[in-house]
């Protein structure tokens, strides 16, 4: 630290996002096969259309994948579902 007290302290922080998705298969989350299905999925827009390759959902530094009904229950809108993607 500068004498002066004008060095700058930086602060970190994590922030988690949820989105919810939806499949037309029972998946059993913590496989990586199941996994990477439901993170491909989550890599698209709202529309449909695959997110960009700087976009926050194509970045995860750490994923967790918990069951939408246990976890929520029938409350949360859907953000992503299989029939929105666009091929």
């Amino acid at each position: 630290m500068s004498e002066n007290n004008t060095d700058k302290k930086q602060f970190k922080y994590l922030i988690t996002m949820r989105w919810y998705v939806e499949t037309d298969e029972d998946l059993v989350a913590g496989s990586p096969e199941t996994d990477q299905k439901l993170l491909e999925l989550l890599r698209h827009r709202e529309d449909g259309s695959k997110s960009c390759s700087n976009c926050p959902t194509r970045n995860n530094e750490g994923y967790t994948i918990l069951n939408y009904h246990y976890f929520m229950g029938e409350k949360k809108p859907v953000y992503m579902s299989l029939d929105k993607v666009k091929n």
